[in-house]
């Protein structure tokens, strides 16, 4: 028995925060999803899969727009013209309302429809049997271990997976919101296979019985990078299950790391840039995959202080190419200084040293940042603009490193300087 495993398909990820010369870039994030799940469609097709499991969060929000609606059924038409089943189910992003009908789906479609946990039985081509438990989200935020509902496997078909959509927590977590379990929970119901959504990152929580995550089809941000897809598994009676991850993503996200010398200028900077950029698009036009670039410049106190200010002003991203209608693309979306210091510089003065690390403390914990941004996040103007900056917990985090980077660069002595005066 063979079947697609896929989850967190996203559709309609509005993709927002591109800086205005990236305006083509968002737009080609935008159908990435759509042309991932297209061609998630096409391989299950021409594999001849015995059915589809699309575990949660097909889409990116609980109201969804036409566009994507059609496009999601369109694709599901395409597996009933061949006979193959899908099974799906809603997630925390795309969770069910209850008090307004819902799509009507094709006869090959098998849904979960409900927040308690129930099962399907596909028969196929070959006879075997194959039970499916799972359930779907009707709010956003489920606190329940649903995997306590799940029944011990009852034996009674050939294969019984389990479908999940939810986060990996101890046995005492209180914060878990996501139908939160355990691996030795799932492993206890004896199943086959647990088919689960969620987590945007492959990854493999136990090898017998198989529980994994497919990961997101296309990264959403430059914090999922790396290529993205889905699995295709086999089960046969009384071996161990296959799994084969099929990549998806029209649009991979990469970090790259280049070292600064101290003795480089801007044209060493840009002639290096260059570098990168052709690399990567060599690698895009050989895997078909476009690349989003973030630059991360090691050692960059090295650089001479008005280079690094030119830096930090992003006046890079007014020399670097411009991107045209050539795909695969790449282009570096951001750059950031990443600066290494030597603390031995405060050694003359303890009381300096003392402020510098409550300093970081406090902006490290976010109570600073807190401090710092009420007044901004009050505005009236700012919040129509912007989202809650206390919730945003990307620009928190981006917003505290860059600052603890300007306390390292105006206050830190370069590590290599320092061993060569002593």
């Amino acid at each position: 028995m063979k079947f697609m495993h896929v989850a967190d398909l996203h559709l309609d990820t509005p993709f927002v925060g591109m800086a205005k010369q990236l305006q083509v870039v968002q737009k080609q994030l935008i159908q990435a999803p759509f042309l991932a799940f297209e061609r998630c469609v096409s391989i299950a097709i021409n594999q001849n899969v015995d059915f589809m499991l699309i575990a949660g969060d097909v889409y990116d929000a609980e109201r969804q727009t036409i566009y994507a609606q059609n496009f999601f059924l369109k694709q599901l038409k395409r597996l009933a013209e061949v006979e193959i089943p899908v099974v799906v189910g809603h997630g925390n992003h795309d969770f069910l309302n209850l008090e307004k009908a819902g799509l009507s789906y094709p006869e090959n479609v098998y849904h979960f429809d409900q927040q308690e946990v129930t099962f399907f039985d596909l028969k196929h081509k070959n006879q075997e049997v194959t039970r499916i438990y799972g359930f779907s989200y009707t709010q956003r935020w489920i606190q329940e271990r649903m995997i306590q509902h799940y029944p011990v496997n009852p034996q009674e078909t050939d294969y019984t997976i389990g479908y999940l959509h939810g986060s990996v927590e101890s046995l005492q977590s209180t914060k878990g919101n996501y139908a939160p379990f355990t691996v030795n929970e799932l492993v206890a119901k004896n199943y086959d296979y647990w088919a689960l959504g969620h987590i945007h990152q492959a990854l493999v929580l136990n090898e017998n019985p198989l529980i994994q995550y497919p990961g997101t089809i296309q990264g959403r941000h430059r914090n999922e990078s790396g290529d993205k897809g889905a699995y295709i598994i086999e089960l046969k009676q009384g071996q161990p299950p296959k799994s084969r991850f099929i990549s998806l993503a029209p649009i991979v996200w990469q970090e790259v790391r280049l070292d600064c010398h101290k003795d480089w200028q801007v044209n060493h900077l840009l002639e290096h840039l260059e570098q990168v950029l052709n690399n990567y698009q060599e690698e895009a036009d050989a895997n078909q995959q476009s690349q989003l670039l973030t630059l991360i410049l090691e050692n960059a106190q090295r650089l001479n202080p008005e280079l690094q200010e030119q830096i930090a002003q992003d006046q890079l991203s007014l020399v670097l190419p411009e991107l045209n209608n050539h795909i695969p693309f790449v282009a570096i979306i951001k750059v950031q200084m990443q600066m290494e210091t030597n603390f031995d510089a405060f050694s003359y003065d303890a009381g300096l040293k003392n402020s510098y690390l409550e300093a970081l403390e406090a902006l490290v914990d976010g109570s600073l940042y807190d401090e710092v941004t009420k007044d901004l996040a009050q505005h009236a103007t700012m919040r129509t603009w912007l989202a809650d900056l206390s919730k945003d917990a990307d620009f928190k985090a981006e917003m505290i490193q860059a600052t603890q980077q300007l306390m390292i660069q105006t206050l830190g002595i370069d590590a290599e300087e320092a061993d060569h005066e002593d």
